[in-house]
């Protein structure tokens, strides 16, 4: 990735939506932030946030318990800022408890593409800015108060940011912006007591202009710099569950729409990408947990990973089928989870082992029309 194209896509994070006709089309800011300990190395498992800023071309919409009216999502104003009326939602993992709506609420946030900020005033206010060539994020809930800063220290074009869009019938569109990993600095202030952070960041701006597949995902980080995630979108009896039946039976996707797999492995450099995955989730006993044992590869790489969440968030959203009293449902899931082992074969018999990497994993079920 030249110099240039990586200005133009660090850009194009701070513009509104090219195209907002499609109806339901859903944009969103999203930034996951893993707060390490001593004993992340040790076992993967660290402090997590997560948040978003996210509008919705539906006039309602509830998530959670928040019902979101916003009849004019996207407004221009004459000095080239934006009014985004959507929401601000975040989860917060503190090491034992989750605290799933530390942040929900609608939110009249202005978008100002020249100072590069994004901010969402409200009861729980956050923003997010560039500060030189460091990403800014503060979040204010009650006593609680974060300051990350999240830095890119590797340059490699694996990590980003990268931009892609996919064209599909009808007008929709898939468009997304990511940086796959980031340097974690800041400070964290609970209860008038102020303490400094570390650790590593994801990030991601996704316009989905496009009714909502289920999926599974995830994205993990190691020491070393490396980091591998997963993407396998699918359609499947999923999406009946919490409309047809109440509660969601996961199994390996007999219908999956795509199947990506990414390896980057820092110490060397390179990139292992795939289009081949099998993604087996099962329970965790009673919990909401879940365990995803993962095989894949490439053309000239085969790789099997385990990964387990130790934390579970969720988003209900639900909605008015036109005029009719049933609402749909969509359910997306969030995991704190840890990649236990993961094991990378070349065609050539090298093996590349990574083990305790810290991330996320999500899976999602229902629909929204």
């Amino acid at each position: 990735m030249g110099r240039q194209n990586r200005e133009e896509i660090l850009e194009s994070i701070w513009q509104p939506p090219r195209q907002w006709k499609t109806p339901g089309a859903w944009l969103w800011w999203f930034w996951l932030f893993f707060i390490h300990d001593e004993n992340t190395k040790k076992t993967g498992k660290c402090r997590q946030l997560m948040i978003l800023w996210s509008i919705k071309k539906d006039n309602e919409i509830m998530c959670n318990s928040l019902d979101i009216r916003q009849p004019r999502q996207l407004e221009a104003r004459a000095d080239g800022t934006y009014c985004l009326n959507g929401a601000a939602a975040a989860w917060y993992f503190d090491g034992e408890q989750m605290h799933e709506d530390i942040v929900l609420e609608a939110s009249h946030m202005s978008l100002d593409p020249r100072r590069r900020s994004l901010s969402a005033p409200g009861r729980s206010p956050s923003s997010f800015f560039m500060r030189g060539s460091d990403f800014v994020t503060r979040i204010k809930s009650g006593e609680h108060e974060f300051e990350f800063v999240a830095r890119q220290k590797d340059l490699h074009p694996a990590v980003g940011p990268t931009h892609g869009a996919t064209s599909l019938p009808a007008g929709m569109l898939i468009e997304g912006t990511r940086i796959e990993t980031l340097e974690l600095s800041g400070t964290e202030a609970h209860n008038g007591k102020k303490c400094a952070l570390s650790g590593t960041a994801y990030f991601q701006k996704i316009l989905l202009a496009a009714p909502p597949p289920q999926w599974y995902w995830g994205l993990y980080h190691f020491f070393d710099g490396s980091f591998f995630t997963y993407m396998v979108p699918y359609s499947g009896r999923a999406m009946l569950a919490d409309n047809a039946w109440k509660g969601a039976r996961l199994k390996t996707p007999s219908l999956p729409l795509k199947q990506d797999i990414f390896l980057y492995h820092a110490p060397s450099r390179r990139v292992f990408e795939g289009s081949q995955l099998t993604v087996a989730p099962s329970r965790i006993g009673k919990t909401e947990n879940y365990l995803h044992e993962l095989t894949g590869g490439g053309n000239d790489f085969g790789i099997t990973a385990t990964a387990r969440a130790y934390s579970h968030a969720c988003w209900s959203f639900r909605k008015k089928i036109g005029s009719l009293p049933a609402r749909s449902n969509f359910r997306y899931n969030e995991y704190p989870a840890v990649l236990e082992s993961l094991e990378l074969t070349t065609r050539d018999g090298e093996v590349i082992t990574l083990k305790n990497g810290w991330g996320n994993m999500e899976n999602s079920w229902g629909f929204i029309i």
